[in-house]
């Protein structure tokens, strides 16, 4: 039995591919009408996409004539998942879901069907809720029923622009009415506006809709208007960490925008909690930024931070507190690390320290310290890092605050701290074995422990809610199995873990692009290229140059990344191992 509705469906297309003799290439420009689409058959076959929708697929199961029977029989040996959302919005908008499937291909050609499944997915689930929404608006006329039947059929078509319109109308059907109820229907509608566009990508106007949504309010009751613009800034904030295509700074004009109308004397609470979620919000922008740019950004959320444990006072805001010094520290330590400062650092820790005994001290909100924990146990290790001499108590310590982040997530069920947690366990596990890098079964068995950490860490972030994390943890692995295959018993095992640091490579590579992060970009087509040149010397005469034209590919492309930066040490070291591969491929 197959492991994955996608195997057995991708099995069977191979099989129907050489009955009719055709390449993947034939296939695809049969099928899709474009040699373009030879990634996503080459996925499906391969197994690479567990739950594929066969929408998105329709094309190669109409060309190879694939029945209903042979597909039913796949699902039965895969275990099928069906997604009630994507089969809804195939049902009700199939206009809207080919129009977003086009522009995500558009603006992501190298995407896999993985992930244009799991991007539909989402949008699925946004057409949902605000389907649901705009069929929930109350109607207080007929015109207002009227508007919202069309604009439930114009989303339905992926006409957002229409959307809008229609919203329009009822929004000014709503303004006839000056009561607070009134008001917050307009203000309900609006909102729905800003939701429609926030989908599109068009972020300015749907910042413009949120903004007056709130504005409405303002002439009636302040604290409504900012709680609202709270509320919108908080959802847009925890949107943005789990998706590809929102912006952080449609939440954080939002929040500035509460600020802006509260009276820290009059909203104390409110303006210690806009100041504490801005700081989050500008540390979380701050990550796609030069480091110039982050530099600046971060001063800021500093001072946002600062200013929420200021104004935080009192046992009952004990929880707000902690998670404003957990904010503050977590930027501190940010701008230490680009600063390379060591004072900085201390300060951290003590800041980290602090919350942790301000928790046990309460014996209350203990499920604030993975965080704590965690934090403690990063500072840690980059002061480690900027020590002149090895500091194997402060190694010691951080491992142990791993351990309790760890431990202290899985009794509050926080899957997004545990993964933290673990990843930042490889991390520290590999720092300390390689003190003992001299006793090879000591070395081995924290290599075990560290790939085991990056698996869990890989498992908690999951790809489409958190990219970076779980590029982060793939590159982490990559670099371990990579070590794991030099120190390995025998060829067969160095080659097991060759290949499967390659594949963590690969996959870390799909977020880490040249164009993010050209340096890290570069780091790991280097890595890559050491991995084929040390299978080179492990494999047959035919494959081994192959190998070394390969490993010499991927150093050139690591040298032209570190010249890009003008990272000197990496430009040396790529040309030294450039000149040395050449040197074996004219020998071999």
């Amino acid at each position: 039995m197959t492991s994955s509705f996608g195997k057995a469906l991708g099995e069977l297309i191979l099989r129907k591919r050489r009955v009719l003799g055709l390449t993947q290439t034939q296939l695809a420009e049969d099928a899709f009408g474009s040699s373009g689409k030879v990634r996503r058959i080459s996925e499906l076959e391969n197994g690479l996409v567990s739950n594929p929708h066969l929408k998105t697929i329709d094309p190669l199961i109409v060309y190879l004539e694939i029945t209903g029977e042979e597909l039913d029989e796949c699902a039965r040996n895969g275990s099928y998942q069906p997604n009630p959302a994507l089969d809804l919005a195939f049902k009700e908008a199939s206009g809207l879901i080919r129009k977003l499937a086009q522009k995500f291909d558009h603006d992501n050609p190298e995407a896999s069907l993985e992930e244009l499944n799991s991007y539909l997915g989402e949008k699925a689930a946004e057409f949902v809720r605000l389907r649901d929404k705009i069929s929930n608006l109350e109607a207080v006329s007929s015109e207002i029923e009227e508007l919202r039947s069309t604009a439930i059929t114009a989303l339905q078509t992926g006409e957002y622009a229409d959307v809008d319109e229609i919203l329009e109308k009822a929004e000014e059907l709503h303004q006839q009415e000056k009561t607070l109820a009134e008001v917050n229907k307009q203000a309900e509608v609006r909102a729905l506006r800003g939701d429609a566009k926030l989908i599109a990508g068009d972020f300015e106007a749907s910042y413009a809709h949120y903004r007056k949504a709130a504005m409405f309010f303002l002439p009636f009751d302040k604290e409504v208007a900012i709680e609202l613009l709270q509320n919108l800034g908080k959802r847009i904030y925890e949107a943005a960490r789990r998706s590809y295509d929102v912006d952080f700074e449609v939440a954080e004009r939002l929040l500035k925008d509460a600020l802006e109308i509260s009276d820290p004397a009059e909203f104390p609470n409110f303006v210690a909690g806009i100041c504490y979620r801005i700081s989050l919000v500008q540390r979380n922008r701050a990550e796609a930024m030069s480091a110039r740019e982050k530099a600046s950004l971060l001063r800021e959320a500093e001072g946002f931070a600062r200013s929420a444990v200021k104004h935080l006072t009192g046992p009952e805001f004990a929880y707000e507190k902690i998670s404003a010094q957990i904010s503050l520290a977590n930027i501190l330590l940010d701008r230490g690390r680009i600063k390379g400062d060591s004072e900085t650092i201390e300060q951290v820790i003590a800041l980290y320290r602090s919350a942790r005994d301000s928790s046990l001290a309460l014996n209350e909100h203990r499920e604030l310290l993975c965080h704590v924990y965690n934090g403690l146990g990063s500072s840690l290790l980059l002061a480690e890092e900027f020590g002149e001499t090895l500091d194997l108590a402060a190694l010691e310590e951080a491992q142990k605050a791993f351990w309790k982040a760890i431990e202290i997530s899985e009794r509050f069920g926080d899957v997004e701290a545990w993964g933290g947690g673990n990843f930042n366990l490889g991390n520290v596990v590999l720092r300390i074995a390689y003190l003992n890098e001299g006793q090879e079964e000591v070395y081995f068995l924290a290599r075990l422990r560290a790939i085991s950490c990056f698996q869990n860490a890989i498992e908690a972030y999951s790809e489409a809610s958190f990219p970076n994390q779980f590029a982060e943890a793939h590159l982490c692995l990559g670099d371990v199995l990579f070590e794991h295959g030099l120190y390995a018993e025998n060829d067969a095992r160095k080659e097991f873990n060759f290949m499967r640091a390659i594949a963590s490579f690969e996959k870390a590579s799909e977020w880490i692009t040249k164009e993010r992060d050209v340096q890290r970009w570069g780091y790991m087509q280097c890595r890559l290229g050491g991995i084929f040149g040390n299978h080179s010397r492990i494999a047959e005469p035919e494959v081994a140059q192959s190998d070394i034209q390969h490993a010499i590919e991927f150093f050139e492309n690591g040298l032209s990344a570190y010249r890009e930066v003008g990272f000197s040490e990496g430009v040396t070291s790529c040309e030294a191992n450039i000149t040395k591969l050449k040197d074996e491929l004219f020998e071999e």
